[in-house]
């Protein structure tokens, strides 16, 4: 008899939004959840380099966790962790998603244990996104 494993698929909408006086507040859908004074973040008037993804954390000669559902990138936005309309704003409170050209992937782990994917703007439901994660294991670092 084989193994069924359920999984309950997990969406939340999150936002940071920079209000007039420069303070930042984390919404999720219409709803603001935290506060951060514009006095914390005195180096975010603009950036140069902006990201997303995931890290794990586990004690020195552990193996390392899964990421996410443990499954790799597979683009069906199913298994994998996810970000999905992924966008920034210029001065004018603009939104661009990341232009394929400029995106760095980064995976400091080895792709043995974790991958990362980006897509680049897949229009529809999921946009501008990317997708990371993977089993975990015996990683290079």
């Amino acid at each position: 008899m084989k193994d069924i494993v359920y999984k309950i698929l997990m969406m939340l909408n999150l936002y940071d939004v920079q209000d007039e006086k420069g303070n930042w507040w984390l919404r999720i859908v219409d709803k603001d959840i935290g506060y951060f004074p514009a006095a914390l973040f005195s180096n975010m008037a603009n950036a140069d380099k902006v990201g997303w993804g995931g890290f794990t954390v586990t004690p020195a000669g552990s193996p390392s966790p899964p990421m996410g559902s443990g499954h790799f990138p597979n683009d069906d936005f199913i298994y994998g962790c996810y970000f999905i309309n992924i966008a920034f704003q210029n001065e004018s409170r603009k939104d661009y998603g990341p232009v394929t050209d400029y995106v760095d992937q980064y995976n400091d782990a080895g792709t043995e244990c974790y991958g990362v994917e980006y897509y680049g703007d897949q229009r529809g439901d999921v946009g501008y996104s990317l997708q990371f994660g993977g089993p975990g294991g015996g990683c290079k670092n």
